[in-house]
């Protein structure tokens, strides 16, 4: 198990599909995570969880839950996907839903832990990811952990009547600190 001082991260189950549900349908959320809001059935969050549910090299994605340590809450995912073993390099993500959980650096910390899990347990080289330009809180939190900008994907969605443009990040092997996650 990995963990940090305020969260834990475990497989993710079929009973986190109401919460990613609810999450996904969320205009601000959404907007955040994805672009832009648009409508995610049910059938399609329940697609997504058991696609995260396979083992990693038939997916290509390794998906966990976060969850809060102090009240046992679950608070949303991290994952690394596109993972190709043979260049060692993979996509990072992460997602935390409730609106309270927000800002409160619980997303630096899990950020951390799959920094440190992918170069030290999987033997990542690069680890990279994509934000929305106007998404500030996700860019400062990125890099507080050590990711550097390295291109701007311009005008890559349009949402609300305007085009966005989107930021590549990464991080190398070798640019981070000491270990971060403590695992069980």
């Amino acid at each position: 198990m990995l963990k940090s001082e305020r969260a834990y991260l475990r497989p993710t189950k079929t009973d986190d599909i109401p919460y990613r549900y609810e999450w996904f349908n969320d205009m601000e959320f959404s907007r955040l995570y994805i672009g832009k809001s648009v409508y995610t059935s049910y059938e399609q969050v329940e697609n997504e969880v058991r696609v995260a549910m396979q083992p990693t090299p038939y997916s290509g994605l390794m998906e966990l839950a976060i969850q809060t340590i102090e009240d046992n809450c679950y608070i949303g995912n991290t994952f690394f996907r596109k993972i190709n073993w043979q260049d060692r390099h993979a996509e990072f993500g992460i997602f935390i839903g409730p609106k309270d959980r927000w800002g409160n650096r619980l997303g630096s910390e899990v950020t951390k832990i799959m920094i440190d899990y992918g170069f030290q347990e999987l033997g990542l080289h690069r680890i990279w990811l994509t934000a929305f330009t106007y998404n500030h809180r996700a860019i400062r939190c990125f890099e507080k952990c050590g990711f550097k900008k390295e291109s701007v994907f311009r005008e890559v969605i349009f949402s609300g009547g305007v085009f966005h443009d989107a930021l590549g990040m990464s991080i190398l092997e070798g640019e981070t600190e000491i270990p971060y996650a403590n695992s069980l």
